[in-house]
This record gives structure tokens, sequence and C-alpha cells, in this order.
């Protein structure tokens, strides 16, 4: 199995899978064990500062800021993509600016910093051994090379769309 990750994933316009229609996925692990990511571009109807209230933690940031869909997997963990600042070894670094972490401390001083750029998804897309990479074959997936740009798009709802050109040319 070649490693694929990290790279971004753009379902097919054929995928019909409601999990998955017009997702734009972040490829975060590949392996023998199977693949995860998480869902770019599908924010959740709930703020982070309602999260936080739910949850008991101080937030001190953008009122209107909110939580995204990561995927149909294990809604209740929390994945966090972070633009800047210095990843742990635990963490998995994408690029020259960003990383993902998982973890909680993290979350918590991200979260009482106002200028912090993160986005916290709920939730991940899993696939099992040999799993994506059947659905590449299949064509329910077109990989495409990391987008930093992509990465906490303004526009999510228009991410898709983007992709698509972007492959198609």
């Amino acid at each position: 199995m070649s490693q694929l990750a990290p790279c971004l994933l753009v379902a097919s316009p054929l995928l019909l899978d409601p999990n998955f229609l017009h997702s734009v996925v972040l490829l975060v692990e590949h392996d023998e064990n199977g693949a995860m990511g998480v869902i770019l571009n599908r924010p959740l109807p709930v703020t982070l500062q309602q999260i936080c209230q739910e949850s008991r933690l101080a937030f001190d940031g953008d009122p209107e800021a909110t939580a995204w869909r990561g995927g149909p997997v294990d809604p209740q963990r929390g994945v966090i993509l972070v633009r800047g600042g210095l990843p742990e070894a635990e963490d998995t670094v994408l690029d020259f600016t960003d990383f993902i972490s998982y973890r909680k401390d993290l979350l918590e001083s991200l979260l009482i910093e106002p200028k912090a750029s993160f986005r916290l998804f709920l939730g991940y897309a899993g696939w099992g051994p040999g799993q994506l990479d059947q659905e590449l074959q299949e064509g329910a997936w077109a990989r495409v090379p990391l987008n930093p740009d992509w990465l906490m798009a303004e526009d999510p709802q228009e991410l898709w769309n983007r992709a698509i050109q972007s492959i198609s040319g």
C-alpha cells in the first residue's frame, strides 16, 4: 500500500454516499492499517462557544466561530487543525504552517487565545485496510496535492466546486 497522506481527497460527482457527497477530505493518515482524515467543507450548525459552554471549557474567541463535522466516525472525538504554532512529537505536521493534533491541552489553550487560527472537527472519516485504495481505483475519489489555502477556506461550501475545477482544468 502506498503512503498517500497528507493530501486532499475530492469526492467524485458520482459518489452519492450522504456522508461524503460533494466533500473534500484532508487525508491525515494512510498506511497498511487503513486511512483517516477530516472533511474540510462541512461546518456544523453549532458554535465553538456553545460547545465550550456544554463542555465547561473557557472560550475567548470569535462568538460566530463554528465547529466542523470531520466525518461520520466517532463524532465525540475532536481533531484540531492548527495554523501556526509549534507542534509536539505526537502531532501530525502537514506542511510548513499547519498541523493536526488530538491534544486536549492544546485545544484548551487555543480556545482562550482570540487570535488563534484553528478549526475543531468533531468526528473523522476512516477507512479500513485497503478500503481507500480500492475506492481510489474505482474512481470514488480524486487525489490532489495538499493546498494550504483550502485547509481553512473562507467559503467551505464552494471548496468542492473549486477542487473539481482544479482537477478538470
